[in-house]
């Protein structure tokens, strides 16, 4: 999990800039875009994060969710650093000769990537018809054994929060889960769920949470899951957040991914192939290896310079 935090704030650093969060506001009066966090007049609006947290991937857009101390320190640090800028402009400091020349190189190297990035990707277009059906069917057959799917399990569950931690509070809970497995067992699940489960997106649909493999589940319901035979309730199960009483809906076994499930992927992965192999031979082109050297003795002569 702390991995997972790390790659998420990192990612947030690395997206700021390209969704317009880095950017400074004066607070503006804007229906149901309500100001996130400010200090003095620079602030941080609720559509800016909106876009910050759409543009992270799935996983880490979810870390961040679930784990609000990384957003939090990426909002007071945004926030400190767009404080300490306007100091210095207002302050004339970006017009000092020696920052200025940083600005400057620091511009060109900018420059310098994005053309040389842009332009390497114009060479190395891929055709529009690439990859072809045919060459799609031979990747799929040629890796087909390794695209296996676990087995997947439709559930529903009904759902009871333990925000109260508290022995009594607890227990508490337990009963009513154990009371309720109880009615489930001999009455209608769906129904139980619908009126008594505290996951609302779930009760709303009789308890059905979705059809998953074991390891896209909660740890703590794995085994019970994979024990129950269809149709069969669990006895409560405990996790960090309440208790889970589990109905099995449905089992899909272990099976071999077909053709046209692996055809984005695959035509993704072929594309991306091809990419990299006109990128190689455009650089032989333009540095041939027989024309590039390094003249080690210079190098030996610069590497001890520095010391």
């Amino acid at each position: 999990m702390k991995r997972l935090q790390s790659s998420s704030a990192a990612a947030l650093v690395l997206l700021a800039s390209s969704v317009g969060v880095a950017s400074a506001q004066v607070p503006v009066a804007v229906p149901g875009n309500a100001v996130v966090a400010r200090v003095g007049d620079v602030t941080v609006a609720q559509d800016e994060i909106e876009k910050l947290l759409q543009a992270l991937p799935e996983a880490e857009r979810a870390a961040v969710k679930a784990d609000r101390s990384t957003l939090d320190g990426w909002l007071r640090q945004r926030l400190l650093s767009e404080a300490v800028l306007r100091d210095a402009r207002a302050k004339g400091w970006a017009d000092k000769p020696e920052v200025k020349a940083k600005i400057d190189a620091a511009t060109r190297e900018v420059a310098a990537r994005v053309v040389s990035a842009t332009y390497l990707d114009a060479v190395s277009q891929v055709p529009a018809g690439f990859p072809s059906d045919a060459e799609v069917k031979a990747a799929y057959e040629q890796g087909k054994t390794g695209y296996n799917l676990p087995a997947a399990y439709r559930v529903a569950q009904i759902y009871l929060a333990t925000p109260d931690r508290s022995a009594a509070a607890v227990a508490k809970v337990r009963d009513e889960a154990n009371r309720l497995a109880r009615q489930a067992r001999t009455g209608d699940f769906a129904a139980v769920a619908r009126a008594s489960s505290q996951d609302k997106r779930s009760a709303e649909r009789g308890g059905e949470v979705d059809t998953l493999p074991l390891a896209r589940m909660l740890p703590e319901l794995r085994d019970t899951i994979a024990k129950l035979k269809p149709a069969q309730v669990s006895e409560p199960v405990q996790s960090e957040a309440g208790f889970h009483v589990v109905k099995l809906l449905d089992v899909t076994p272990a099976r071999t991914a077909t053709l046209d499930e692996m055809k984005p992927q695959l035509q993704a992965a072929l594309r991306q192939q091809r990419q990299q192999q006109l990128v190689q031979a455009y650089l032989a082109q333009v540095a041939p290896a027989t024309a590039l050297s390094i003249d080690a003795a210079a190098l030996d002569a610069a590497l001890k310079k520095t010391n």
